[in-house]
C-alpha cells in the first residue's frame, strides 16, 4: 500500500527583525497622526543604516479578536491599551541593528511628535522567518498576530515551537499568501527609552513572538481562521502560550526594499548604491554628432521667470504658459505682458503638467506623488501617494484622457529626482507607466522601462507615446483595436536623450531632447561595474553637465519626423519640456530660470 504524499515543507528565509508596537497620541486626530507616521517619521525610519526592509502596518480601528478564542484567552483589550500599529524592521545582517546611532537619535527625539507609547521587540540573529508561497498572488488583506509565553515554558522550547511548529503550519494552508514570524529577545525598556513617550510593560502584558499573516482577499482571511487546520493547532497553542491578539491590519506600507529607501527624499540624502547592468547599446546615428538642424534655427528670446529650474511647460487656450519651479511654486506667464502669477505651491518638486478642461493643472510631483492643483482656490488635492504599498518615488510626466482616466510615468523607482544620473549610470530599466482610473484605482501598466518620461496620447486615444530617456525612443502603447495591450517602438535609437513630450494636436507632437547621445555614457553600459561606481562617486559638482545644445523634434503619430530645431545657447540649454501655442514653441529646462519661446515658421 503506498504511503500518502505529503505537501511540501513550506520555504523560509531566516532573518534578523524587529517589531515596534505603537500607540498614537490620543489628543491627535487619528489620520492627523498616521498622516505624520507616513510621512516625516517613515523619511526617518527609512535612512536607518543596515535596514533590509521596513514596512508600517497599521492597525484596524476595531480589527482586534479576529483568532478564534482557543486559549480562553483573556478579554479584549480596553481601549487605552488597543495597539494602533506595528513597525516591522528587517536587517541587512546579525550586526545591522548596532548601525545607525546618530540616526536612531533623531528618530527618537521624532517619536514624541505621534507616539503616545512605543515598546521595542527585538529578534535575535536569524529568529525571524519569512514563507514564500510560491503562487506570486498579490496580498489584499494582512493581519498581526502577538503571542504571549506561557509561564514556566523554556524560551528555546517556545522558540522552536514558533519557527519550526506554528510558522511551518501556517504556511501551508492554501490561504496564506504571506507568513512573516518574529520571535522576541527578552524585552529591555534600554534598547528604546526614547524620551517624552512612555515604554510601560509590565511582565504579565509582555509578547513573546509576532506573526505577519496575508491573504488575498477578506473572504480568504475568514476561511483560514474557521479552516481546521488553525483549530487542529489549538492543543499545540494551549501548551505553548498564555495569550493571544490578532489585529486586522487596515494597511501596509513599505518604504525600504531590499536594502533601498524607497520613498523620495524630502531633504539632501547621501547618494544610493549602484547595481549596474551590462546592457549594448546600438551606435547613435549621425545626427547625434551634429550641432544643428536641418534648417537654421528661428528666431528666439528667453522670458524670464522668478524661479528656477522649470522642468516642463504647458500653454493655456488663451495662451498663457504653466510650470513648475524649485521649491514648489507653479507660475503662469503670459508671454505678450510679461505678467507672472503664482497659482499655488506644492510644497515639494514639480515636474510634468497637464492641463484639465475645467482649468485644474495635473502635477507630477517627485517628492509627493501625483496631484491636482486648483487655481481659483491655490489648493492641492493628492490623487496618487502610493501604488499598492510603495512610495510614488519619482512621478514624472502625466497625461489625461477624455474620460478622466490618468496616464502618468515614474521615471526609476530606485533613484530619487536628485539623483536621476545614478538611473543613466547603473542602465537598469526601473521605469514604470500606470494607468489611474475615474474611481481611484490605479494599475501598473508597464514595468522596466529605461527611465519612463514624457507621455501623450494620440487625438483620437487609441494609443499612448511614452519616452525612456536612457533608452533613446519612443514607444506606443496600443489602448484600442486588435493591437490593444501591445507596445511597439514609434521612434527608436533616437540621437539624443528624450524627456517630456507634449499633448498630440494636429496630428503632431513635440519632443524635448535634453543633451545629444553620450558615447562614453553609451559604451559604459558594457563596462566593468566598478568603474561606473568610481564615477557615481565623484561629487555632483564635478559631474559633467549636459551640452549647452537647445534641441527639440517634432513627430507625427506614425513616428515620422516633421521638425528638427538645434542650436546652441550660453542663456538657454538642456530643453526638458515643450510647449507649441499661437505659433511659437516653448521650452523648459531644469538647467536655467526661464522659458525659451521660439518662433516656429509660419
Amino acid at each position: 500500500m503506498n504511503e500518502p504524499t505529503q505537501a511540501p515543507k513550506p520555504m523560509a528565509k531566516a532573518f534578523t527583525s524587529a517589531s515596534i508596537l505603537l500607540w498614537l497620541r490620543p489628543e491627535l486626530p487619528r489620520e492627523s497622526a498616521l498622516e505624520y507616521w507616513r510621512g516625516p517619521h517613515a523619511q526617518r525610519m527609512a535612512r536607518t543604516p543596515g535596514l533590509f526592509e521596513y514596512r508600517q502596518h497599521h492597525f484596524s480601528a476595531g480589527g482586534q479578536g479576529l483568532w478564534p478564542n482557543i486559549l480562553g484567552a483573556e478579554p479584549p483589550q480596553p481601549e487605552t491599551r488597543r495597539i494602533d500599529g506595528m513597525q516591522e524592521l528587517t536587517f541587512a545582517g546579525a550586526l545591522s541593528p548596532l548601525r545607525g546611532a546618530k540616526q536612531r537619535r533623531r528618530i527618537h527625539q521624532d517619536e514624541a511628535n505621534v507616539f503616545q507609547r512605543t515598546l521595542l521587540h527585538l529578534g535575535g540573529p536569524g529568529w525571524g522567518r519569512w514563507y514564500g508561497s510560491g503562487n506570486g498572488e498579490k496580498v489584499g488583506d494582512r493581519c498581526a498576530v502577538l503571542l504571549r509565553r506561557k509561564p514556566g515554558l523554556h524560551r528555546r522550547t517556545f522558540h522552536q515551537f514558533v519557527n519550526h511548529t506554528l510558522g511551518p503550519s501556517l504556511a501551508g494552508i492554501p490561504q496564506v499568501k504571506e507568513l512573516r514570524s518574529q520571535v522576541f529577545l527578552p524585552w529591555l525598556k534600554e534598547l528604546w527609552n526614547t524620551p517624552g513617550v512612555a515604554h510601560a510593560n509590565p511582565p504579565e502584558d509582555r509578547f513573546d513572538a509576532s506573526l505577519v499573516l496575508g491573504f488575498a482577499s477578506e473572504e480568504d482571511m475568514g476561511a483560514f481562521f474557521a479552516s481546521p487546520q488553525v483549530n487542529g493547532l489549538a492543543g499545540e497553542l494551549r501548551h505553548h502560550c498564555s495569550a493571544l491578539q490578532a489585529y486586522r491590519i487596515s494597511r501596509t506600507y513599505t518604504y525600504v526594499v531590499e536594502g533601498r529607501p524607497a520613498l523620495p527624499q524630502v531633504k539632501p540624502e547621501r547618494k544610493p548604491s549602484l547595481a549596474p547592468l551590462k546592457r549594448a547599446l546600438p551606435t547613435p546615428p549621425a545626427r547625434a554628432a551634429r550641432t544643428a538642424g536641418s534648417h537654421p534655427f528661428p528666431e528666439a528670446r528667453l522670458l524670464r521667470l522668478s524661479g528656477e529650474a522649470p522642468e516642463d511647460v504647458v500653454a493655456d487656450s488663451e495662451g498663457r504658459l504653466v510650470c513648475g519651479v524649485k521649491g514648489g511654486r507653479i507660475l503662469r506667464l503670459d508671454p505678450v505682458t510679461g505678467k507672472e502669477e503664482v497659482l499655488g505651491n506644492t510644497g515639494g518638486r514639480p515636474l510634468g503638467l497637464e492641463l484639465l478642461a475645467d482649468g485644474t493643472v495635473l502635477v507630477c510631483d517627485a517628492h509627493r506623488g501625483l496631484l491636482k492643483l486648483d487655481p481659483r482656490t491655490a489648493s492641492i488635492e493628492t490623487l496618487v501617494q502610493f501604488v499598492g504599498e510603495t512610495p510614488l518615488r519619482f512621478c514624472s510626466n502625466v497625461t489625461a484622457a477624455r474620460d478622466g482616466t490618468l496616464w502618468f510615468t515614474e521615471s526609476t523607482h530606485r533613484f530619487d529626482f536628485e539623483h536621476f544620473v545614478g538611473a543613466m549610470y547603473e542602465h537598469r530599466p526601473s521605469g514604470r507607466l500606470f494607468r489611474r482610473d475615474p474611481d481611484g484605482h490605479v494599475e501598473t501598466v508597464l514595468e522596466d522601462l529605461f527611465f519612463a518620461n514624457g507621455v501623450t496620447l494620440t487625438e483620437d486615444e487609441s494609443a499612448l507615446i511614452f519616452a525612456e530617456t536612457d533608452g533613446y525612443r519612443l514607444s506606443r502603447y496600443w489602448l484600442k483595436g486588435p493591437k490593444r495591450g501591445q507596445t511597439d517602438i514609434l521612434a527608436g535609437n533616437l540621437p539624443g536623450f528624450p524627456d517630456n513630450l507634449s499633448r498630440s494636436q494636429d496630428g503632431k507632437f513635440w519632443v524635448a531632447l535634453v543633451t545629444p547621445r553620450n558615447p562614453l555614457l553609451d559604451r559604459l553600459g558594457t563596462s566593468p561595474g566598478w568603474i561606473r561606481k568610481a564615477l557615481w562617486r565623484v561629487p555632483d559638482a564635478l559631474q559633467p553637465e549636459p551640452a549647452k545644445t537647445v534641441w527639440a523634434l517634432a513627430f507625427d503619430e506614425q513616428g515620422r519626423p516633421l521638425a528638427d530645431l538645434q542650436t546652441q545657447r550660453d542663456d538657454f540649454y538642456g530643453a526638458t519640456g515643450a510647449a507649441e501655442s499661437k505659433g511659437a514653441l516653448y521650452l523648459a529646462s531644469i538647467y536655467g530660470n526661464g522659458l525659451l519661446q521660439v518662433q516656429l515658421p509660419r
